[in-house]
């Protein structure tokens, strides 16, 4: 057995030969649930699992495959993606952890030019994925309009994946600890640490609480880095910098780091009643709500804290999911709304390694002290 791979990368090929039997692919809500009337004709689906073969899969009753646009000869009736794909799902409900595989179904991909779970080499980029994990021909049924997109791919049968990784300073918010701070609580405070899979990490709820108990309060003062409160302007205005430090506060303060305070959607909660872009305008939960949402969507699409960013999608298409159903369906720019409202639902925060990204240590600048909260994203 040479092909194996866990859930994530058996769900990309699921959602490979599910597509390529279903021959188009449906649009999904906020919830996720499947809009019938809203899809795109998929007319082929493309591969590079090494550089300059390129394959690719027509959708018909009779899938045709051509390498490097001459037909190979190879002609497949759909009921053998069909029934390899209810094979992969059997797989996938049957593992639950680690590397698997199957012998039966790596001889029908490998009779299909596939000898790695991950087809990858088209395109990489930065956003959410690493590539783009599925490119597709496709058509709207709306307007005709042919086209070849990447979409990124996620499964819920896999662990919760990250939209936006922590990354050192870049990714820092600073905070001003005001009220009942001295060097000895500084101290104090410093020195919690827990034992976690036996390492010393950062006792982060700890030390929020410590600082809580003893009276003190938090100011947010900035993003750490310069190109990441650019970037943050460029996605949602000058505000969007003390919107986002409004809702970390929310989580590592408010929540001491605790996962019921991670939802994004509960932060924007706190962020509308506190409205620290003191909107004067009624009903601004709707503002508050469309800048985060929009954030999540450039976040997905390309940007990131550490290099300028220029304002442009990294992605042409969108985003597919595979449901604990088997139902695959998916988020493109045609319905950029329900993306973002989808976003907002399934996202939350996370802590990263405080240790590893400069985090959660008080700190002092002349007589003033200060502690960094960091910004990591996953799905809930």
């Amino acid at each position: 057995m040479v092909i194996t791979g866990n859930k994530g990368e058996w769900s990309e090929i699921f959602i490979f030969l599910k597509l390529m039997g279903d021959r188009k692919i449906h649009a999904a809500d906020a919830d996720m649930n499947r809009l019938d009337e809203v899809f795109l004709n998929i007319i082929k689906i493309i591969r590079e699992e090494i550089r300059n073969n390129l394959y690719e899969y027509y959708t018909g009753d009779v899938i045709k495959i051509h390498l490097n646009s001459a037909d190979t000869g190879k002609d497949v009736p759909v009921a053998d993606f069909m029934a390899n794909k209810d094979k992969v799902f059997d797989l996938l409900s049957r593992n639950q952890r680690g590397t698997f595989g199957d012998d039966e179904i790596e001889d029908f991909l490998s009779s299909i030019f596939i000898t790695k779970l991950k087809a990858p080499a088209i395109s990489s980029s930065d956003y959410f994925g690493g590539t783009q994990d599925i490119i597709m021909s496709i058509m709207d049924y709306r307007s005709g309009i042919t086209r070849t997109v990447g979409f990124s791919c996620k499964s819920d049968f896999g662990g919760r994946a990250t939209l936006f990784n922590a990354s050192y300073d870049n990714t820092n918010f600073m905070y001003e600890i005001t009220r009942n701070i001295d060097d000895d609580l500084m101290n104090d405070v410093n020195s919690l640490f827990v034992i976690r899979n036996g390492k010393e990490n950062i006792a982060t709820g700890e030390r929020i609480r410590a600082l809580k108990n003893a009276g003190c309060d938090l100011n947010f003062i900035k993003p750490c880095k310069s190109t990441a409160a650019r970037n943050l302007v460029l996605s949602g205005g000058k505000e969007l910098p003390v919107i986002v430090g409004c809702a970390l506060k929310y989580y590592y303060w408010e929540g001491e780091n605790s996962t019921s305070h991670a939802p994004i959607r509960d932060a924007l909660q706190y962020v509308t009643s506190a409205n620290p872009a003191e909107y004067t305008f009624d009903n601004h939960d709707s503002i508050y709500r469309r800048k985060f949402s929009d954030l999540l969507y450039n976040m997905f699409t390309g940007m990131r804290m550490a290099k300028p960013w220029d304002g442009r999608s990294s992605v042409n298409g969108g985003y597919v999911v595979m449901k604990n159903d088997g139902d695959v369906v998916a988020y493109h720019s045609c319905i950029a709304d329900e993306f973002k409202d989808f976003l907002v639902n399934r996202l939350g925060f996370e802590t990263p390694s405080n240790s590893r990204h400069n985090a959660m240590q008080i700190y002092k600048i002349g007589d003033r002290y200060f502690i960094n909260f960091n910004l990591q994203i996953r799905f809930c």
